[in-house]
């Protein structure tokens, strides 16, 4: 009895000594908390930040900027400072931005909660970062005692300050276990050089040392500096191409430093080949507006070149890389798709050290194509490729090949392409001529929405809702449908009221793909408008129409197509009508497996060999453009 009396008693101890506090109960100052204002209008308070994010949940406690000096102060609740309990504190801090950086103090009370009692200063001033950052201190020195914690906002005009996530815990006894280095990986290559590393939180950490070396154990770079308890660390400066780094991350805290903590490695982006003009990579032209042979690169690694300043985002120029192609038309589209961060391209006649600027694009939305024309057959043209960021560290990584593009045969709406139920559709808008719109409002009215169009049908097969997707468009697009007729088109309406696009498709959407799901009436024909969304944006583009067509027949499916297949179904040939607008065809499965590919077909497909089902047959279109023909095997 007398030993679980004890333990009821000491229990209270123990809660009462530990707490947290996230501000995420309200608006209103917690309970036992404080504030004093000495400095301005703008004091702490409650608040769910308006520019950016909390560390836990929702609510911080914050600060605006004044004109004049702050001088305010945010309070603890008290902390009974208890050995083994209660003896040290810990926030996250940071600045609303990363130009105004704000001052800030940690004092102590050893008394109450009046502005003369905070005569301890338990950090000295110091800029609160523009990322969350944690701050542990030991009370241990005032074990026994009952404590306030204030954090003192002392700048002028800056932005914002905020604070979250308080905890009052014990001291750890024993020393915190090693991290993982998550970025980069151990062993990895091919690693850009701005010198990021992240590393796993280990919970008994204080902090962090850091050690970077250009050989093994070394740390000639980087020796020992203690960054704080943060996860994430800048190597300063611009690490070299090519080189190997070695990297130690040693989690500590007050009892002391971890032990034998693992040494992580990684090699920089080697400079490229093509580095330079003269060494510039020679691209194969596709004879068609097909990407055919696409050339992953990068330009890591890659330095600035002596060459004619580029007509486009010429301050990106530090880490350019070259192309050469020589043209077999006068006609060519140069395809530059980046994978993250934005690239320009720059094209040039004539020759290295003394090129001439052809044409220049800026990128947006993932892509910087450049479509050429007026070309000289036999000419060498260079292409120079760079990331449009004047800041060194930012790199590029993309995929270009060199097209020859055809004008669409859909290029009005009279002349739309059918697409069968449920099928898709490819093609590139390079070479199509800019929209003039219809009278019936739908979406943009100006040009700046009706550049380079396409259009397709669509015909309902059933009552409800018709799903048009051209998420696989490479180029920032503009979807828009109509109902009525060529000649009196009718903007259709979405479940908002609208029946157009210029956006819309999951996440990640670097192209801004659009796509519109809107009701349909049956046996209605539906025309689709797809555009680039300005003058620059064009390129490859995928068309989907997703509808219900459960009870339309096989031949009813192939019917909208502008190619028949017969018989349908078939036994062992299945006849196309017109092979000699189709370069290859390619047979799926229900399960999406690829079964058959025929090049140059004839137009007796030879399909004895597939098993007893249903497939997908895929014209593809020597125009660059696709047609899916539902086929069934006897």
């Amino acid at each position: 009895m007398k030993k679980l009396l004890f333990f009821i008693m000491m229990f209270p101890v123990f809660i009462f000594g530990q707490w947290t506090e996230t501000f995420d109960s309200g608006t209103a100052l917690p309970a036992g908390w404080a504030v004093i204002n000495n400095g301005g209008n703008n004091s702490w308070d409650i608040r769910m930040p308006n520019i950016d994010v909390a560390h836990s949940a929702t609510n911080v406690a914050g600060i605006t900027y004044n004109s004049t000096a702050h001088n305010d102060y945010l309070i603890t609740k008290s902390i009974n400072v208890q050995a083994g309990i209660s003896e040290r504190i810990s926030f996250y801090i940071k600045s609303g931005s990363t130009t105004f950086l704000e001052n800030y103090e940690v004092l102590l009370s050893t008394t109450d909660q009046t502005q003369s009692a905070f005569s301890t200063v338990l950090q000295a001033t110091a800029k609160a970062p523009a990322v969350w950052t944690k701050k542990t201190i030991s009370l241990s020195a005032y074990t026994g005692q009952t404590v306030y914690v204030a954090i003192h906002a002392t700048d002028t005009d800056q932005l914002y300050l905020f604070a979250d996530s308080f905890i009052v815990d014990a001291n750890p006894t024993t020393i915190p276990s090693c991290t993982t280095i998550t970025l980069p990986a151990n062993g990895a290559t091919g690693v850009n050089a701005d010198g990021v590393l992240n590393w796993d939180m280990v919970s008994s950490a204080t902090g962090y040392k850091v050690k970077v070396g250009t050989t093994t154990g070394g740390n000639d770079i980087v020796n020992n500096i203690d960054v704080g308890d943060v996860f994430t660390y800048n190597i300063p400066g611009l690490l070299n191409a090519g080189t190997t780094y070695y990297v130690t991350i040693t989690p500590y805290n007050l009892v002391g430093d971890a032990s034998g903590c693992s040494e992580s490695s990684f090699t920089t982006n080697q400079v490229p080949a093509n580095d330079d003009c003269t060494n510039a990579v020679s691209l194969p032209v596709s004879s068609t507006g097909t990407c055919t042979n696409p050339v992953s690169s990068t330009t890591g690694g890659a330095t600035q070149s002596t060459e004619t300043v580029p007509a486009c985002s010429d301050t990106g120029i530090n880490d350019d890389v070259w192309y050469s192609f020589t043209a077999t038309a006068a006609t060519h589209l140069v395809t530059v798709n980046y994978k993250d961060n934005t690239t320009a391209t720059q094209v040039y006649s004539g020759a290295c050290g003394s090129l001439v600027k052809v044409a220049c694009a800026d990128g947006s939305y993932g892509n910087s194509n450049v479509l050429l024309q007026n070309l000289t057959a036999g000419q060498v043209y260079y292409i120079r490729v760079y990331s449009s960021s004047s800041t060194a560290t930012i790199i590029s990584r993309f995929n270009i090949c060199v097209t020859t593009p055809v004008a669409p045969a859909n290029d009005t709406c009279d002349t739309a392409i059918a697409i069968a139920c449920g099928g898709t559709v490819e093609g590139n808008n390079a070479l199509a001529a800019d929209e003039t719109l219809p009278a019936s409002t739908c979406g943009g009215t100006t040009t700046t929405a009706s550049y380079k169009g396409v259009w397709y049908t669509v015909k309902a097969n059933a009552a409800g809702p018709i799903t048009i997707s051209a998420c696989g468009t490479e180029f920032d697009s503009y979807l828009r449908v109509y109902s009525g007729s060529c000649s009196a088109p009718i903007c259709v309406s979405d479940a908002s009221g609208v029946g157009y696009a210029d956006g819309g498709c999951p996440v990640p959407n670097i192209y801004d793909a659009s796509t519109l799901k809107f009701n349909a009436t049956a046996g209605t024909t539906y025309y689709i408008l797809l555009t680039g969304y300005s003058a620059a944006r064009l390129g490859k583009y995928t068309i989907s129409v997703t509808q219900d067509c459960s009870t339309m027949g096989t031949a009813e499916a192939n019917k909208e197509s502008r190619l028949q297949a017969h018989p349908n179904p078939f036994a062992d040939v299945l006849n196309i009508s017109d092979i000699s607008k189709v370069k290859s065809v390619s047979v799926v499965d229900l399960t999406g497996r690829l079964v058959k590919t025929i090049d140059n077909p004839s137009s007796a497909l030879q399909l004895g060999d597939l098993k007893q089902g249903m497939y997908l047959v895929t014209l593809n279109m020597k125009d660059g453009s696709k047609q899916i023909i539902k086929a069934i095997k006897k």
